[in-house]
């Protein structure tokens, strides 16, 4: 996703409009596999200060997800706004990207963002009844008898922290 920067473009005080579409390959991020099921869009300004250019818009694609409660496959639209900073003598540590010449290639921000903006879990609607713990079965489609009530003999991890609200001494 490259964007034409022309030096005439420099000296507009409106920026530099783009709309960009691309498809991209599915990729692994931090061992979860991001598939896209549409082209990825993007579409927003460019705006030069003198020194580097702003970058703000939004991207838009359809990924291939699989539901965090039952298990199927769905595809799930995904969007999200930006706005990034780009200079020619970049420092990556401040989350600034590089350009050369007169072209921004917004691949990599584009794709930081897509990570950045990424669900922890996706559902593939949000009254998914999900999986039985007990016997696995989806309980969108079949209703089990299973008994999953929570058992009280389990300890509570934060019973240490509750029993301080209960003192009524100074800390």
């Amino acid at each position: 996703m490259k964007v034409r920067v022309g030096a005439q473009q420099r000296d507009s005080a409106s920026g530099v409009a783009f709309h960009e579409s691309e498809a991209w390959a599915q990729t692994d991020f931090g061992g979860r596999m991001v598939a896209f099921a549409s082209p990825m869009q993007a579409e927003g300004v460019c705006v030069y200060d003198g020194e580097g250019f702003t970058v703000t818009g939004e991207a838009r694609t359809t990924l291939r997800s699989v539901c965090g409660r039952c298990g199927k496959s769905f595809e799930e639209p995904f969007s999200f706004s930006f706005e990034e900073r780009f200079e020619r003598a970049a420092n990556e540590d401040e989350g600034i990207y590089a350009y050369q010449g007169d072209v921004l290639d917004l691949t990599a921000m584009i794709q930081d963002n897509v990570f950045l903006h990424l669900p922890i879990r996706s559902v593939c609607s949000e009254d998914c009844k999900g999986l039985c713990p007990v016997c696995g079965c989806d309980r969108n489609i079949t209703q089990c008898g299973c008994v999953t009530e929570e058992s009280d003999e389990r300890p509570n991890p934060l019973s240490a922290l509750a029993a301080l609200l209960n003192e009524d001494k100074e800390v």
